[in-house]
């Protein structure tokens, strides 16, 4: 049987909406951790006594369960340029400095 339009029946979970795995999976991660409280932070403090850059990266890595990543965004524009500037009264030299000052910002 063909698929029909306006069919509702192989729709899914409502888009956002984590399935019962990772639900279950996430709940028992936080549950451990909270649980672990006081050990994590003895074991981060040990960790920083010889490598605070190791410690960074370990409280980086777990913040990644707590604090969502933001996601990237590509903006693209096109920009038409109506008006005509007249560059003719500046020196060559003020033009370079110019562009290059611009190109720091």
């Amino acid at each position: 049987m063909p698929f029909e339009k306006g069919n509702k029946l192989g729709t899914g979970r409502p888009k956002g909406t984590p399935n019962k795995d990772t639900k279950e999976i996430r709940e028992a991660f936080q549950k451990l951790v909270e649980e672990n409280l006081d050990n994590m932070t003895e074991w981060l403090t040990r960790v920083a006594e010889k490598n605070p850059s190791k410690a960074m990266e370990l409280i980086n890595g777990l913040s990644e369960y707590i604090i969502p990543k933001l996601s990237r965004s590509e903006i693209k524009a096109e920009i038409e340029i109506t008006d005509e500037v007249d560059l003719s009264q500046f020196k060559t030299d003020e033009l370079k400095k110019a562009l290059k000052d611009d190109e720091i910002e």
